[in-house]
C-alpha cells in the first residue's frame, strides 16, 4: 500500500514551485523545489511541457519517500537537470537531497 501524499506548497507565479511528498506512515517528507529559471528555460528554449516534466519528476521521486529516515529537500535547477531536461531517477535524486 502506498502511504505517500503529494501536495503543492508554493504555487505563486513569481516564485519557485514547491511540492511536498510526505509519508503518512513515518511522518517524513521530501520538499521538491523546481527553480523558476528551469521552468522558463524549458518553456522558452526547448518548448517542453514543464507540467509534464514536473509530473514525471514527482512520480519518479515517489518511491524515494518511503525510504527516508528524516526530512529532506531537493532543489531542481538547470545544473542538476542538465540540457537533456529529463527527470532524475530516484537513485540520482538520493545523492542530491539535503537534510533539513
Amino acid at each position: 500500500m502506498n502511504n505517500t501524499v503529494i501536495e503543492k506548497t508554493e504555487a505563486r507565479v513569481e516564485k519557485d514551485t514547491e511540492w511536498r511528498l510526505s509519508n503518512q506512515k513515518n511522518g517524513h517528507f521530501l520538499d521538491v523545489i523546481f527553480c523558476k529559471e528551469l521552468e522558463n528555460t524549458m518553456k522558452n528554449k526547448r518548448n517542453f511541457s514543464f507540467n509534464r516534466f514536473e509530473s514525471e519528476q514527482l512520480n519518479n521521486l515517489h518511491s524515494l519517500v518511503d525510504k527516508l529516515d528524516g526530512n529532506f529537500k531537493l532543489v531542481l535547477d538547470e545544473n542538476v537537470i542538465g540540457l537533456d531536461y529529463l527527470p532524475l531517477s530516484p537513485d540520482e535524486a538520493a545523492d542530491l537531497i539535503e537534510a533539513l
